[in-house]
């Protein structure tokens, strides 16, 4: 549970890091094929890139692996963005190496607090270079 420290330090951090990376990130028009959200954050509540789906952890990302990301990443070609802490992100790279993605965009947007994990936008996509994907 956030107290009320946590989400000043968390303000504070954002205000400092979101300016530029929030106005290129919009302009980024490119579609990602599931938005993460972390809902431990309020500053990850809508997505920050055009998403066909979005989908809200609570940091733990079992249930979001098991019912989207693994059959998603069945299929070639698919891509997906968050706002999550870094511990959700860890969890998903190392998933994503087993299926041929890697993390290709990485920006800090809240550094760490006593409670939570650094707030992190991230990109996954395939690696490989003929792979065509919603990056």
């Amino acid at each position: 549970m956030m107290d009320r420290r946590d989400v000043i330090k968390l303000g504070a951090g954002a205000s400092l890091t979101l300016g530029l990376p929030v106005r290129a990130l919009a302009a980024d028009t490119r579609p990602v094929d599931l938005w993460v959200a972390d809902s431990r954050y309020p500053l990850a509540g809508a997505p920050m890139a055009p998403a066909l789906r979005a989908f809200s952890i609570d940091g733990d990302v079992t249930d979001l692996w098991r019912d989207l990301v693994d059959p998603l990443w069945r299929q070639p070609g698919t891509g997906l963005a968050g706002l999550t802490g870094r511990d959700a992100l860890f969890v998903l790279e190392q998933l994503a190496w087993s299926r041929g993605r890697r993390v290709v965009e990485r920006a800090s947007y809240a550094p760490q607090t006593d409670r939570l994990p650094q707030l992190v936008r991230w990109r996954i996509a395939p690696h490989h270079p003929s792979s065509k994907a919603h990056l």
